[in-house]
């Protein structure tokens, strides 16, 4: 089987299906199109699970015709924000099935999707033909398919796959701590992943100080060096720790020392997208034995409390008394019996029945 990755800025969902993928289908052969930094290029690694990788021009229409004659795909594995090159694709794919992979969707979104490219000048028009000119759609949630099936027509086939964990990058079970018992010690919460400041999702500040207010410790893991803000927050807060970023299977390893992972956002600006999201720190957290602490995030939310692997505040005021009332070790427990479920190389099926379905 032959399969394309189109993005513009090869994100790591698309690294961790490729590991998936790889590790279910024997005579897999996968490229990836893309315009901006390649995986390893971004991430340290992932250049090597693809055989060959085409670098598109801002104007991608014809560099993109020529990647479909050159490399015959069986399959065109298109992924968002933005839409635009699973819309170039669509008239250019001859006999390849086009599959549309919404990680993000732009009429939930009120701030920019920031990629470092120019924003296409009807990025509404693109998500329509992008949902209703494909072949097959993925989303992350079933709250995100709800959300796209209110608005377009969506294909016959489509499947939701979220952004689960790695196994290959886990730590193994029987190495993880025992979980703290509760009233033992000041609670250490851990943050992994972007921070940001001007009132968008990832702008924590005010998380990020209701949660040392509440006498825990927080340790921040960023995905790069956080502003001068965060900074300050940090010099006023002596148990909010910044520490460095670290590589991807370094922090898995590192994560197994705290107590609770942080999987909550600022949803003033962004709360219908919050709704829908899935976040890949989530299952990390729970590959990792740690139980999630986030709000009312519907889907994160629901997915919490349906499979007992932590607790939801009901608001960023009500982080402290959750804090006070958790207790890590059943919630620890959970997380480990089902790690399995959790990640890539455990679901990666779905995704496999779904290409098999439209090669044939």
């Amino acid at each position: 089987m032959r399969v394309l990755f189109l993005q513009r800025q090869p994100c790591i969902k698309t690294l961790k299906y490729a590991v998936g993928l790889r590790s279910v289908i024997p005579d897999l052969t996968i490229s990836f199109a893309y315009q901006g930094r390649t995986l390893s290029a971004l991430y340290g690694s992932g250049d090597e699970l693809f055989d060959q990788w085409y670098q598109l021009p801002i104007a991608a229409d014809s560099a993109l015709a020529e990647v479909v004659e050159d490399f015959r795909p069986d399959i065109i594995h298109g992924h968002n924000l933005p839409d635009v090159l699973t819309v170039a694709v669509q008239p250019l794919a001859g006999g390849a099935a086009v599959i549309h992979d919404v990680h993000d969707f732009q009429s939930l979104r009120n701030t920019p999707y920031e990629d470092g490219f120019p924003d296409p000048p009807d990025p509404i028009a693109a998500e329509r033909t992008a949902v209703e000119g494909s072949d097959a759609l993925i989303t992350v949630s079933d709250v995100l398919l709800k959300a796209i099936q209110a608005r377009y027509r969506v294909p016959a086939r489509h499947t939701v796959f979220p952004n689960y964990a790695l196994a290959r990058d886990l730590p193994a079970l029987d190495s993880l701590p025992e979980p703290v018992s509760k009233g033992a010690r000041a609670l250490r919460v851990v943050y992994q992943g972007t921070i940001s400041i001007g009132g968008g999702h990832y702008d924590l500040r005010g998380i990020f100080e209701s949660i040392v207010q509440a006498g825990a410790e927080l340790h921040v893991f960023p995905g790069r060096e956080p502003t001068a803000e965060y900074h300050r927050l940090a010099e006023r807060y002596p148990s909010l720790v910044l520490h460095q970023t670290l590589p991807a299977t370094t922090l898995l390893a590192t994560l197994p020392q705290f107590d609770v992972g942080l999987a909550a956002f600022n949803d003033r600006l962004n709360d219908a997208h919050l709704a829908t999201v899935l976040p890949n720190k989530g299952f990390e957290y729970v590959g990792c034995g740690l139980p999630i602490l986030t709000l009312e995030h519907a889907a994160l939310a629901d997915w919490v409390r349906t499979e007992g692997v932590g607790v939801v505040a009901p608001g960023v005021e009500h982080l402290a008394q959750t804090l006070a009332d958790l207790d890590v070790g059943p919630l620890a427990r959970r997380c480990r019996e089902v790690r399995d479920q959790v990640t890539i190389e455990g679901a990666i099926g779905s995704v496999v029945q779904l290409y098999e379905e439209l090669v044939s």
